[in-house]
């Protein structure tokens, strides 16, 4: 029944979608402020995560504080996959989404030291990185709104991508 709906409603939903992958893009590269994205809480632990519970806590603690970063990318697919129509095409795209967010985690875990190292001389670049996300994000709102994202998935069959 909700298939049925989005189907029926999927060039609203896109339309939808395209705007805002447009003003989180705006968000993203700092061109708009949006004050209620901002908000931060934070809850000292003087000891380390006690045994799985702790863990899982801390696991909890990492995905609120990492919202704001990842939602604006994450509501974006969730937008483009619901204006497809199609659970299989959203899981691939969440699946290669996974992927590229997942690959960095697991492959400092093997090279920590190395990684602190390497991120700390990122960090100067941190305001490009994020315009240039942001500019990302706007390009694909823009390609949403005016039903172009099919022409990034041909180009994307060229690199053996294809869903």
């Amino acid at each position: 029944m909700l298939g049925i709906f989005l189907f029926a409603y999927k060039e609203y939903f896109r339309i939808a979608g395209g705007i805002l992958a447009i003003i989180f893009g705006l968000f993203i590269a700092g061109f708009i402020r949006l004050d209620f994205l901002m908000r931060e809480k934070r809850v000292i632990i003087n000891k380390g995560p006690v045994g799985y519970a702790g863990a899982f806590l801390v696991g909890i603690g990492l995905a609120a504080g990492w919202t704001p970063c990842i939602g604006p990318t994450l509501g974006t697919i969730g937008a483009f996959a619901m204006s497809q129509a199609s659970a299989t095409y959203g899981l691939k795209l969440l699946f290669v989404y996974s992927l590229g967010f997942a690959i960095p985690f697991i492959l400092s875990a093997f090279a920590i030291n190395a990684f602190f190292s390497f991120t700390k001389r990122l960090y100067k670049y941190m305001r490009l990185i994020m315009i240039a996300s942001g500019l990302i994000l706007i390009v694909f709102g823009i390609m949403l709104l005016s039903d172009k994202v099919r022409y990034f998935s041909s180009l994307s069959q060229g690199f053996g991508i294809s869903f």
